[in-house]
């Protein structure tokens, strides 16, 4: 048997091709695919930091218009946005001060004012007043618009609107008169304080 093994080249040739490919399928399996997998994880893993990379990049383009933005919102306290005062009751005077001043250049009347409690929200806190006025609705609406439009910004939380009794004078039909109760607050920030 050992003889016909030796005088059949082809055999030989065939067992030494099996045994040459077997090897070099164990080391393609063992050492070739395990490398190009490492490397095909590398490729993806620095595509995932270029695009971070970029991105970062780009954020830091716009450092220039961070800051502006920065120094904007610490500029809002001289611009007016915010109610100041070395505390919160001079601030509310102010505010109740404020107030009286545009209800009565809109030209309705003003019956009462009062301060309300301080209130917070996160890191801002609020002050607000109670006014209570009447006028005719024009007049009236005028007043919200003014507290809302202006700085600055006060916000009305509250109203409680009501038709006045009417006395018709001689003539015409006349606007309503309105009565309105409205609570009004503001953002508050002490005087030479940045947020």
């Amino acid at each position: 048997m050992i003889e016909d093994w030796s005088d059949r080249a082809w055999l030989r040739r065939a067992i030494f091709l099996g045994i040459n490919l077997a090897a070099g399928l164990a080391i393609f399996s063992l050492v070739v695919e395990p490398i190009h997998a490492f490397l095909a994880d590398r490729d993806a893993e620095i595509a995932r930091q270029s695009e971070l990379l970029a991105r970062l990049r780009a954020v830091a383009a716009r450092e220039a218009d961070i800051q502006a933005l920065a120094r904007q919102s610490a500029a809002g306290i001289d611009r007016g946005e915010f109610l100041v005062g070395p505390n919160e009751g001079v601030a509310s005077a102010g505010l109740q001060a404020r107030l009286k001043t545009m209800t009565e250049g809109a030209g309705a009347r003003l019956r009462s004012v009062q301060g309300l409690p301080a209130r917070a929200d996160g890191e801002v806190r609020y002050i607000g007043a109670r006014i209570e006025i009447y006028g005719a609705l024009g007049a009236v609406h005028r007043v919200v618009h003014a507290v809302e439009s202006g700085k600055p910004y006060l916000l009305v939380t509250g109203a409680a609107i009501r038709l006045s009794p009417q006395i018709n004078r001689q003539g015409g039909p006349e606007e309503p008169i309105i009565d309105a109760q409205l609570e009004i607050f503001g953002a508050f920030q002490v005087e030479g304080r940045e947020r």
